[in-house]
């Protein structure tokens, strides 16, 4: 499927989709757990299948999975060490992320196969993690470079290995999103060595769009259209979900408090998914903001008394899916939302 087919796609299943709304009520299903207690849903795809990372007896390590309604969740183990992260899960079920290596504390990024985990190396350093792929196996993420000195952002894919995406003239940046048509958005230091600008790489180049007046800005996600989400500092000092416009960042607020981040965007964009803390700037609670509805709490819209408190929305897909992770019964787990 090339890029055009892949977005004509995703358009005809949003079309025909059921529309987004604030009233619109979910059931929750648990993502299950590995064999420890505990999970973590990071992402999910336009086909309803999910990844991210659970605990394994005895709750020390974690171990990155993928999920399917059908097959459930599914161990993908690690590089030979004792963690991995999945953090990402494309259209053709492929999940990227991160995983310790055996014998040392070297973390590396990969990608799954049909026999495993396999290692697309680093930028020169001990660390690197992938954070975002798409369907064409074009892959995102931060790597150390040489002597651990700073942190890049790369591009990589499996004909041209791992490429460095530079800077804003600073020495860190990081990638977190990729688009179908290979937009990668993150963040980037500028040369001031104090400010850190949400960030765009295209095919002309790296754009600096960026912040909320605060100093720090970070993009988590990109639509297919080329709209990043994330979050940026204020000048009053909070952080708060934010997505880019063409007129500039556009502040989404918060559910009361003072702090909150977009992690996900809707494929097609406007719709955003994250995490935001409540009007005592205590608890996290997981959102769903659009143009028309603003930020809506999600734990208003699934039954009373499931047991759940959903504390962070972390992916959105064409169906309108959500995965992220709260609390059930008290244990930190996994969930996907599906509309009702």
């Amino acid at each position: 499927m090339n890029r055009l087919q892949h977005l004509t796609a995703m358009a005809v299943v949003a079309l025909t989709a059921m529309p987004i709304a604030s009233a619109q009520t979910y059931t929750v299903t648990d993502l299950g757990t590995l064999t420890g207690t505990q999970t973590s849903g990071n992402s999910v795809n336009n086909l309803g299948a999910a990844a991210g990372s659970a605990t394994v007896d005895p709750d020390i390590f974690t171990h990155a999975f993928s999920w399917t309604k059908r097959a459930g969740i599914k161990d993908l183990g690690t590089l030979g060490g004792d963690l991995s992260i999945g953090n990402s899960i494309s259209d053709t079920g492929v999940v990227a992320g991160g995983s310790q290596l055996a014998g040392d504390f070297n973390f590396d990024a990969f990608v799954t196969t049909k026999t495993g985990l396999k290692d697309i190396g680093t930028l020169g350093g001990q660390f690197s993690s992938a954070a975002g792929n798409n369907v064409l196996g074009q892959v995102v993420g931060s790597s150390t470079l040489v002597g651990e000195a700073a942190t890049h952002a790369f591009y990589w894919d499996s004909k041209r290995g791992m490429k460095d995406l530079g800077t804003l003239g600073g020495p860190n940046s990081q990638a977190n999103s990729i688009s179908p048509l290979g937009v990668v958005a993150g963040s980037g230091d500028l040369a001031d060595g104090v400010t850190t600008d949400l960030t765009v790489w295209d095919s002309k180049g790296i754009h600096d769009l960026g912040n909320l007046g605060g100093g720090q800005a970070v993009a988590n996600a990109i639509s297919a259209l080329g709209q990043a989400a994330g979050f940026s500092t204020t000048t009053l000092g909070e952080t708060h979900a934010v997505i880019s416009t063409k007129s500039g960042l556009q502040d989404l607020g918060t559910l009361g408090g003072t702090f909150s981040v977009a992690n996900g965007i809707y494929p097609l964009g406007s719709i955003v998914v994250g995490t935001s803390t409540d009007a005592n700037d205590v608890d996290n609670l997981a959102f769903l903001w659009s143009s028309k509805t603003g930020m809506v709490d999600l734990n208003t819209k699934i039954p009373a008394g499931s047991g759940w408190v959903l504390q962070t929305a972390n992916s959105i897909n064409v169906l309108g899916e959500i995965v992220g992770s709260g609390t059930f019964n008290g244990a930190p787990h996994a969930f996907i939302l599906n509309r009702k």
